[in-house]
């Protein structure tokens, strides 16, 4: 009877372990980053490349989308973190209202890029000519990167997940998201000097904490019965924990208030640095998130010192701001 019981107990564990097929062959030769130089050499350019999470089931940080680009190509490299693997990619490249989509909800299986594997894999790259792409006037794209992901240990299937890369969701129900990108041109000439890029904000009277917003650190300013004018605030950059003596000065922000019409300039000052994204949120309304891509209103740039928005609101007096931007020093 117990020889009995030992054989249905294996017979269970074979049946109910799934196996799948993994490569041991690396696909590219494409590496993950963890610099923040801006001008050190890519796998297939001079340019370092843009590394964004690809998040599995929305919530697990699963791997990395790598973008780069030269003079002729678009290079898109998926590359999955330890224990994960691709069976399915699925690549969208160009135009927002391009985007093959449903209700707002992005559609996979209509992107033009895709890919199938068995055995499964950890990496691969496309490589799209840039003359197939539409770009807008600043030579930048959007993307939208979706695979089908499966977390493997010691040969068995624990997790099977829907992965996509990007901060900004898509308008539909689900949590489909996509990123953008600008193309850039580096030479591999010997840098100035050491660039390191960080996140800024501006000064405000509100934390993200305060607020219940986020654990990160972040400013809100509320303005309450203002009058029109020009106001000039301090953009701190790498300022942990609200702690502006952790960050260094980067820049600043005029705001600008004409009834219900208000421009937004945000100014590089810091010596060597430049702008390569800006965020703005402005409503009647408190904020609900900290996240920038979900503020509403921003500009991919392509290392400018300066930037500008023209918004608009009620034109009460009250009203709810955050201004964001990426911020790149060379020193």
């Amino acid at each position: 009877m117990k020889k009995l019981f030992l054989f249905l107990t294996l017979a269970f564990l074979i049946v109910n372990c799934t196996t799948e097929p993994v490569s041991t062959d690396i696909q590219t030769e494409a590496k993950e980053t963890k610099s923040s130089s801006l001008t050190a050499k890519g796998t297939y350019s001079e340019c370092d490349p843009i590394s964004i999470n690809i998040m599995a089931g929305q919530f697990t940080n699963a791997g990395t989308i790598l973008v780069e680009n030269d003079a002729t190509n678009l290079y898109v490299t998926y590359h999955a973190l330890e224990n994960w693997f691709f069976s399915e990619m699925h690549l969208y490249v160009g135009s927002f209202a391009n985007v093959p989509a449903k209700n707002g909800n992005p559609i996979p299986g209509q992107f033009p890029y895709k890919k199938s594997f068995d055995p499964l894999v950890q990496n691969y790259t496309f490589t799209i000519p840039l003359s197939s792409i539409i770009l807008d006037a600043n030579k930048c794209l959007y993307i939208a990167a979706h695979s089908s992901m499966k977390n493997i240990v010691n040969g068995t299937v624990v997790r099977t997940e829907t992965g996509w890369a990007g901060d900004i969701k898509f308008p539909g129900k689900n949590w489909a998201t996509y990123f953008n990108y600008c193309l850039r041109t580096c030479t591999n000439e010997d840098p100035p000097g050491e660039t390191t890029c960080d996140t800024a904000y501006m000064f405000g009277n509100n934390t993200f904490n305060s607020l219940g917003l986020s654990e990160k650190w972040g400013w809100v300013t509320y303005y309450n019965n203002v009058v029109n004018g020009s106001y000039t605030y301090n953009l701190y950059a790498g300022a942990g924990q609200n702690d502006i003596t952790k960050g260094y000065l980067a820049g600043t922000v005029t705001v600008n208030i004409q009834g219900s019409n208000i421009s937004v300039t945000i100014n590089a000052t810091y010596p060597g640095t430049v702008f390569t994204e800006t965020h703005v949120y402005l409503a009647d309304s408190p904020p609900t998130t900290a996240a920038p891509g979900q503020f509403g209103n921003q500009h991919s740039l392509n290392n400018t010192a300066s930037d500008t928005y023209n918004l608009t609101y009620s034109g009460d007096g009250s009203f709810w701001l955050i201004v964001h931007a990426g911020v790149c020093t060379t020193e």
